[in-house]
């Protein structure tokens, strides 16, 4: 009987670590995300990611290798605040990028583990990073929808 009942807790485990991503911030307009009250907070962002003129990726102060992207209000609009998004092949990640990579070779997968392009307009919710005067803001996603 022990034994089943510890088999029963063991899969309960399991199927309740298997739940989806459920990281929450606050709603913020992304004019507003560099504001330096914004700094440390989990904050939820609607937008586009690009590459801009190239993407870093590095584990700079260890932890998970992440690639930083813009993040931009519309596709064709100037760069509003960085995204670093954890590189990887699961949800809310970025594949890595090979040696001479083109843009139609970034592959960014949300929070379901389903590919997104550079086109699709995303929620992204992550802790924000920005310096007093907001020059230096980026977030680091935790969880990326499509909209």
């Amino acid at each position: 009987m022990k034994t089943i009942s510890a088999f029963a807790l063991s899969c309960a485990a399991l199927v309740l670590s298997s739940c989806g991503n459920e990281v929450s911030g606050v709603p913020t307009e992304i004019a507003k995300a560099c504001d330096a009250a914004n700094d440390g907070k989990t904050i939820e962002i609607t937008g586009f990611v690009d590459s801009g003129r190239s993407v870093f990726c590095s584990n700079i102060g260890g932890g998970s290798v992440r690639c930083g992207f813009d993040f931009k209000d519309m596709p064709d609009a100037p760069r509003r605040l960085g995204i670093d998004i954890k590189q990887g092949s699961g949800a809310n990640s970025v594949e890595k990028l090979p040696k001479g990579y083109k843009k139609s070779d970034i592959r960014i997968y949300d929070n379901d583990g389903k590919p997104v392009s550079l086109a699709d307009k995303l929620k992204v919710t992550g802790k924000l990073s920005a310096t007093p005067d907001g020059k230096v803001c980026f977030i680091t996603a935790a969880k990326i929808e499509k909209q």
